[in-house]
């Protein structure tokens, strides 16, 4: 427990330091993450004079803390093998940004592949690290990511709209109940304070629910 927490502060402070740059400073950047300088030199060689920065692992463990660039715009990891820790790694810092991510491996597992596609990955390349195909990889893996992170708000957006609903279909059962008007009636009302307190439905049922619980 202990150990996450450290981690927790240190992502928090990776955050931090990244946010008081300038806006500009990793607008449109690109984070290379390869095993050798040679590789990452592929890499860059095919990223069409998009601005770049290089972390070379060097067979390492990587800690939170090197990952400096927390508000690239795209993150490509480049090595032998698939380092499934370091994308667990890269995948806990993006709950403060998401950005795409692309691997390349000169070989791996369809086991492996499967379980980055399940993380979070955009792309994942074996055997194919080739700057000329690199521009081509990148739209692809960038169209892949805008299709799932808009199916992913749809689905967060219809959870949110349904457990809205329960509410308020929970609090108009309650103040039925104790009033005796109708669903209608009841409905009403609740609309009613909802526009004239400015607030959405979902807050007003819960604010009637809280009354409730308070004084059933």
């Amino acid at each position: 427990m202990a150990s996450k927490e450290i981690r927790e502060q240190v992502l928090e402070e990776e955050q931090s330091r990244a946010d008081s740059l300038p806006a500009d400073s990793w607008r449109h950047q690109v984070l290379i993450l390869a095993s050798d300088s040679e590789t990452a030199e592929r890499v860059a060689a095919g990223l069409d004079g998009r601005p770049y920065h290089t972390e070379i692992s060097d067979g390492r463990e990587w800690e939170a803390g090197r990952l400096r660039l927390i508000g690239a715009s795209l993150i490509v990891l480049a090595s032998p093998e698939a380092d499934l820790a370091l994308l667990e790694n890269i995948l806990t810092m993006r709950r403060f940004r998401s950005v795409p991510i692309i691997v390349f491996v000169d070989r791996g597992s369809r086991a492996d592949m499967m379980r980055a596609l399940k993380l979070g990955v955009s792309a994942y390349i074996v055997d194919g690290l080739k700057p000329e195909r690199i521009p081509a990889i990148i739209d692809v893996a960038a169209e892949r990511y805008a299709l799932t992170m808009g199916l992913l708000n749809e689905l967060q957006k219809s959870k949110e709209d349904l457990a809205a609903r329960k509410t308020i279909e929970k609090a108009k059962g309650l103040l039925m109940l104790k009033s005796g008007l109708s669903e209608q009636d009841v409905y009403d009302s609740m609309r009613r304070l909802a526009m004239t307190q400015g607030k959405p439905m979902r807050e007003v049922a819960d604010a009637i629910l809280a009354i409730f619980a308070i004084f059933p």
